[in-house]
């Protein structure tokens, strides 16, 4: 026979066990319906001391509020001109107005020049702007600068590469013809016979280990040169102070000619007019090319000569841009000029083949 396991209860005694709410015979279990209060019936706060203590308390916090809203804000003239139903808030900031009528209103002012100055133009508007010859686009950019400064003149140009791709990096330098029309100083790392020569080229500054020792424990607010110019044998020593002169562009590189053993040669290059520029990540090339105060003429073979070395370092290979897809737009703009011109690109071709 099987057995079956037995199961006991624990029974709790008596005094153990929750009392059961005695109901009258034929109560309901639902709580009694209280019918809601009318709009008109008033409420009686005084009938629980602690509630009213509560909305004693909050009427104080709301009329506080209320009063630093109303010093804070003036009230806006179409509302005094108003024939509407005044707002609650204005009920309510009106029994607060003792200390909001004596705070003095504040008035703001409008920057008129600032309201009348030209929006930038968008890049639609851009695009429905018509192309100009070099000629006309050099004009147009004198004729908008307004500044009472020299204002520095700009050639951008948009590249068909991927600088993402080390084999389509843009990079170069060049000398204008006219020169940039900036003072530029030119440091030179060199010792000997060659400091010697870079001092009687021109340079501002001139040093060896002694130079870098200063930059190196002064930091970049010892720098005082915009461009730098080193021979091959003080890149050793200039590894030291790479990520100072680097991050500013100052560091001598031999691709673009600034490691060399004619120091003289490079210094005047750089004081007659020399010019670097790279493809940002986007493809873009800046490159300044003169002051609004040129002739035109200077303008547009400075602007020819950057153009015909861009075509120049044209990337070649495996999916390369052909001649025709290297250079997608161009435009020429001036610092604080009105926008910028749009160039067409066979006429920028017919003036750089057009250079001696």
């Amino acid at each position: 026979m099987r057995s079956h396991p037995v199961v006991k209860y624990h029974l709790k005694p008596d005094w153990c066990r929750p009392k059961s709410r005695a109901r009258p015979a034929g109560a309901s279990r639902r709580r009694p319906h209280t019918p809601p209060r009318s709009p008109t019936e008033s409420f009686n706060a005084s009938a629980s001391p602690a509630l009213d203590m509560s909305l004693r308390r909050a009427s104080a916090h709301a009329a506080r509020a209320l009063a630093r809203r109303a010093r804070a804000v003036a009230p806006l003239a179409r509302d005094a001109s108003s024939t509407s139903k005044p707002l609650e808030f204005d009920r309510l900031r009106a029994a607060f107005a003792t200390t909001a009528d004596a705070a003095p209103r504040v008035s703001a002012t409008v920057d008129i020049e600032s309201a009348n100055a030209p929006e930038a133009p968008t890049r639609a508007e851009l695009e429905r702007r018509p192309r100009l010859s070099l000629v006309d686009a050099a004009r147009w950019v004198k004729a908008n600068a307004k500044a009472k400064f020299a204002e520095s003149v700009e050639f951008a140009v948009h590249l068909g590469v991927d600088p993402k791709r080390s084999d389509m990096i843009v990079r170069g330098a060049v000398r204008l013809p006219h020169g940039t029309g900036k003072t530029v100083r030119v440091a030179v790392f060199a010792e000997g016979e060659d400091a010697e020569a870079a001092r009687d080229a021109g340079a501002t500054t001139i040093g060896g280990a002694a130079l870098v020792d200063e930059i190196k424990e002064g930091g970049s607010g010892t720098i005082q040169f915009d461009k730098a110019i080193a021979t091959p044998g003080m890149m050793s020593k200039l590894k030291e102070i790479a990520r100072i002169l680097g991050p500013r562009g100052l560091m001598p590189n031999p691709k673009l000619g600034t490691v060399t053993t004619d120091v003289a040669e490079a210094v005047r290059e750089h004081l007659g007019g020399r010019v670097e520029f790279r493809a940002e990540k986007n493809a873009i090339v800046h490159v300044m090319v003169g002051k609004v105060n040129f002739e035109e003429e200077h303008l547009v073979e400075n602007v020819a000569t950057v153009f015909r070395e861009l075509l120049a370092l044209r990337p070649k290979g495996k999916g390369a841009p052909n001649a025709s897809k290297y250079v997608r737009k161009a435009y020429l703009s001036s610092t604080m000029g009105k926008g910028s011109a749009r160039l067409e690109v066979s006429d920028l071709v017919d003036a750089a083949s057009a250079l001696k």
